[in-house]
């Protein structure tokens, strides 16, 4: 009898024993991170549009991420700048190919953007961007839809960056958050009438250069012009 509880004893034992140290090792273990998920929805909202008001195309992309916008030097930039290697150093997107970032879950979409695919209206773009790690960017970073009137950002000739102070967050795991364009009360580049997210005009560089120009020349003949008092 004795022999019996002796080895019941030991056999409780050795699995509390191997309980712990199976409990051990789990902790010791990274923790696989969870994911999040974005949407980016203008249904009941305002739609995105180009200069004049009308909507745009289907195709043009939407940039969705977070800008550095710790300094008035670098919110100047993405409020003036013109230069879409400047703009986008700021920038740090959601999906497009990079690793954590997520993907594309949009019909329509054949690349790494969010794009205008008209699902609901003309103009219209409803889209996911799905499987973001949670931890690729801090929980509550404020999120930021970098708008262009083409499938390519880099030559567009009208941008739009648009967001709101609540509701486009990056979410906690597991969760998921809606960028939805009736929440926008932010606009850094654009105009918001009302009814419209409407885009602004990107000046090409060689049109910026003729604009330098042109203001250096009226400025040389400002000076070579005598004064009132030297023509009498």
């Amino acid at each position: 009898m004795a022999g019996a509880l002796y080895l019941l004893t030991y056999t409780l034992m050795i699995r509390t024993l191997s309980t712990l140290l199976l409990g051990c090792l789990l902790l010791a273990m990274p923790m696989a991170a969870g994911t999040v998920s974005i949407t980016v929805n203008s249904n009941g909202g305002s739609p995105f549009t180009l200069v004049d008001g009308s909507f745009l195309p289907t195709g043009a992309i939407i940039r969705v991420g977070m800008f550095d916008l710790s300094s008035p030097a670098n919110l100047a930039t993405v409020q003036y700048s013109d230069d879409f290697t400047s703009v986008d150093a700021l920038f740090t997107p959601l999906a497009e190919n990079i690793p954590g970032a997520g993907t594309i879950f949009q019909t329509g979409a054949t690349g790494d953007n969010i794009v205008i695919n008209d699902l609901f209206v003309p103009g219209a773009v409803y889209g996911q961007i799905i499987d973001i790690d949670s931890t690729y960017l801090p929980s509550g970073t404020q999120l930021y839809a970098w708008v262009f009137s083409t499938d390519d950002p880099v030559t567009a000739s009208q941008w739009g960056i648009f967001s709101a102070s609540t509701g486009w967050d990056f979410p906690i795991e597991p969760g998921s958050s809606t960028l939805a364009t009736f929440e926008v009360d932010e606009v850094v580049r654009g105009t918001d009438t009302g009814t419209e997210l409407r885009l602004s005009a990107v000046p090409e560089p060689a049109g910026m250069v003729l604009i330098a120009c042109a203001a250096f020349v009226f400025a040389g003949r400002r000076r070579r012009t005598p004064t009132p008092s030297l023509l009498k």
